[in-house]
């Protein structure tokens, strides 16, 4: 069985390159709008707070990859800076960003 270990800045940026090579042009330009510098923000799974990084941010709500389930979510951070409502999609980014609502 393997072992987990969060997601580094450098496996997240890789991760944003493979899908934006799939991404549609509209999406990964949408993506070179609302970038931002990766950061890592806190999430509470399970009791326990661990961190994600925050890749994107339009309108109040942030794309970040999920490296539990190996995918990109949306979120509005709560006021203290953590993420609001966790997600569990296994989405590609443009597929974060399509629900973003490009």
């Amino acid at each position: 069985m393997e072992s987990w270990s969060p997601a580094t800045a450098d496996e997240v940026i890789a991760r944003i390159e493979k899908d934006l090579r799939e991404a549609p042009a509209n999406l990964a330009a949408l993506f070179a709008e609302i970038r931002t510098p990766l950061r890592a923000v806190p999430i509470t799974r399970f009791g326990n707070v661990e961190y994600v990084f925050v890749v994107a941010e339009r309108s109040g709500v942030v794309v970040y990859f999920e490296d539990v389930e190996e995918g990109f979510n949306l979120s509005a951070l709560a006021s203290d800076g953590s993420i609001a409502t966790p997600g569990w999609e296994t989405w590609k980014l443009h597929h974060a960003l399509w629900h973003l609502g490009a």
